[in-house]
């Protein structure tokens, strides 16, 4: 369980506003106050100062409290679950990761897990990027693979692999297996995942770094799953943009093929992560270790 002051410390943290926090907590302003001035004193340091325009923001000493205060609201919500556990009921792990990888590569990693662990459960999120560190912090997940970016004064984490973005198509598609510039895509419909996803933010990188646009292309499809994106594709409705190794076992059967394109180049780093300094550490480790084997 949380202590009230802790908790009230993260809110404000993440309201940055006295008045906000007493709402959120159903407490009185003053009350937000006390619980501030309480742990400043107790760990004879500033937590949060006003700037010239009177807006609120950590120190360093705040930084690194959040930190420790986050992990253990994790720790606790994890805790507290495996305690309400039936006896031998309690070796479970909870993993998060992005959708994209969810749907190819983590099932992998959970049969080799399990081949090892045999007696361990594993329960299985699937969410966008920020989410999953909304969730680490939240102890609803213990550890995820993310394409994310995890700051170490509140994540440990550790580099898997990197992944290339691909151009692909049915092998039907005029353009399938042959080298073109990327305006030579935008006579084609493109395919692609729903807003508010890293999937789409990737897109849009890969968009402006080629000085194009949606409005480029003859048409789209904006859809909410990778596997519904890839199966479009497959039915030749268009071409995609996507990570190499969710389509890698398509290319090898041929129900799938690459567009080359000239000039273009796009990767990204997926990484392991969980909460600095949990009680859960342990675990975490171990599935790393897998990991590490399937990639």
């Amino acid at each position: 369980m949380l202590d009230l002051k802790l908790a009230t410390f993260l809110t404000l943290c993440e309201t940055r506003n006295y008045t906000q926090t007493a709402s959120q907590l159903n407490i009185t302003q003053p009350a937000v106050s006390q619980h501030i001035k309480y742990l400043e004193k107790y760990y004879d340091a500033k937590l949060f100062y006003y700037d010239e325009k009177r807006r609120l923001h950590l120190t360093e000493k705040g930084k690194l409290l959040r930190s420790f205060a986050q992990t253990i609201r994790s720790d606790s919500a994890l805790i507290l679950e495996k305690m309400m556990a039936p006896p031998k009921k309690d070796n479970e792990l909870k993993l998060g990761t992005v959708t994209t990888a969810g749907e190819s590569l983590v099932p992998h990693m959970i049969a080799q897990y399990l081949k090892k662990y045999p007696d361990m459960k594993v329960s299985l999120y699937l969410g966008e990027a920020d989410t999953l560190l909304t969730w680490l912090q939240e102890g609803r997940i213990q550890c995820c693979l993310t394409d994310a970016y995890c700051p170490s004064s509140t994540y440990e984490s550790e580099e898997l692999f990197e992944v290339e973005t691909i151009c692909v198509c049915s092998p039907q598609h005029p353009l399938a297996g042959q080298t073109v510039d990327f305006q030579d895509l935008n006579a084609y419909r493109l395919i692609f995942r729903e807003n508010d996803t890293n999937s789409h933010r990737n897109l849009m990188h890969i968009l402006q770094a080629h000085n194009q646009e949606l409005g480029n292309f003859q048409s789209y499809i904006e859809i909410g799953t990778i596997n519904a994106v890839k199966k479009l594709v497959m039915e030749n409705m268009g071409i995609s943009f996507i990570y190499r190794f969710v389509v890698q076992e398509n290319l090898d059967n041929g129900t799938l093929k690459q567009i080359y394109i000239r000039n273009f180049s796009s990767r990204n780093t997926f990484s392991f992560a969980w909460m600095k300094n949990s009680f859960f550490t342990a675990g975490s480790l171990k599935f790393l270790e897998i990991c590490k084997t399937v990639v």
